[in-house]
């Protein structure tokens, strides 16, 4: 196994999104962090962090995570939050590897943990919202879970569950999460957008939230974009449990908008208008001429409106020689879209 240097950056970037903040604030102001990083001699990151956090080693992982979880517990309206970004393997469990794997040759997995069971004794504790991102790979290793593999946490036996809100992101199995070199990792970075609104969806009140089923339903779409595909052979694997807010945002987040016509080259003799609906505060839309898009992954090339607006809710109105369309639209966020039936 090669040394990472992208999941030593994702993690200082994640947890620099917590201290720092996005655009919204967490619906529990967060209280601590414990960042441990591991990268190899000569990286340039010692620079960036000011001073080195501790090492990512298996005691000073079972450390920090003793102490975290007896912070969480503390309270059952606490946001309980476990990141990991680095090396792991699939067999009938999942299993995370610390920086000093296979210190002793002849039990490796002594320096790993097995976060299927950790995750099932923490599902046993307080608090009542809990979040797992596992950026790691899920390659096969042919095996059960080795008996030095130990989880973090021990599950009890019949004893019920106190967790009512969960949200477990992670490759699904047998497939490898992918990183840019000495950059944020691609599915961290998607996360990160996602927290920033690109997961919002606005509530009862007409405010603009971050809900556990809202990061599952926009991650795959955000993780597309982050690799510039146009699918993905497989999804993430997002698991949620209840559906809980995460985070109030500051305002209306930014939106992607496209709107095409039907069939395709009605689009360059339609104009297009977009009118700010609600909130009435939204700012106006120069919507501009229908572009030109490429041939992409077979789907043809087509003329169509793409625009970057505030989400909310949009009157559009498409106008030809043989057809006007005006009708409300709900824009949400990461992406929208709008078709429009242009007779002959």
């Amino acid at each position: 196994m090669r040394q990472l240097t992208s999941p030593p950056r994702s993690a200082l970037a994640f947890a620099r999104h917590l201290t720092e903040g996005g655009v919204g604030g967490w619906r529990v102001s967060p209280a601590s962090v414990d960042l441990l990083i591991s990268c190899k001699q000569g990286d340039s990151l010692p620079d960036l962090c000011g001073s080195m956090p501790r090492a990512a080693t298996i005691d000073n992982i079972r450390d920090a995570f003793e102490a975290w979880s007896a912070r969480c517990s503390a309270h059952p309206d606490n946001i309980a939050v476990l990141y990991f970004c680095g090396h792991g393997v699939q067999g009938d469990h999942q299993l995370l590897l610390a920086s000093d794997f296979n210190r002793y040759g002849d039990t490796p997995f002594a320096q790993a943990f097995d976060f299927e069971r950790t995750r099932l004794a923490l599902q046993q504790r307080a608090p009542r919202t809990q979040c797992f991102i596992i950026d790691a790979c899920r390659t096969d290793y042919y095996g059960v879970a080795p008996a030095e593999a130990l989880p973090l946490a021990r599950p009890e036996p019949l004893s019920p569950g106190i967790c009512q809100n969960e949200l477990t992101l992670r490759m699904p199995a047998y497939d490898e999460a992918l990183g840019r070199r000495e950059n944020v990792s691609y599915l961290t970075q998607a996360l990160l957008r996602a927290l920033d609104g690109q997961a919002a969806t606005m509530d009862e009140e007409g405010a603009w939230v971050v809900r556990l089923a809202g990061i599952r339903q926009a991650i795959d779409l955000l993780l597309m974009e982050e690799l510039g595909v146009s699918s993905l052979a497989r999804g993430v694997e997002a698991d949620t449990l209840g559906d809980t807010v995460l985070l109030r945002l500051n305002g209306a987040p930014l939106a992607r908008l496209t709107v095409s016509c039907h069939p395709a080259e009605a689009a360059s003799r339609t104009t297009l208008t977009c009118t700010p609906y609600y909130p009435p505060d939204l700012p106006g839309v120069d919507c501009g001429k229908a572009r030109q898009t490429r041939e992409e992954n077979g789907s043809p090339a087509a003329r169509e409106w793409r625009m970057q607006l505030r989400a909310g809710v949009y009157t559009l109105s498409a106008k030809s020689a043989t057809t006007e369309i005006s009708r409300p639209h709900h824009v949400c966020p990461p992406h929208s879209r709008a078709r429009f039936e242009v007779a002959p």
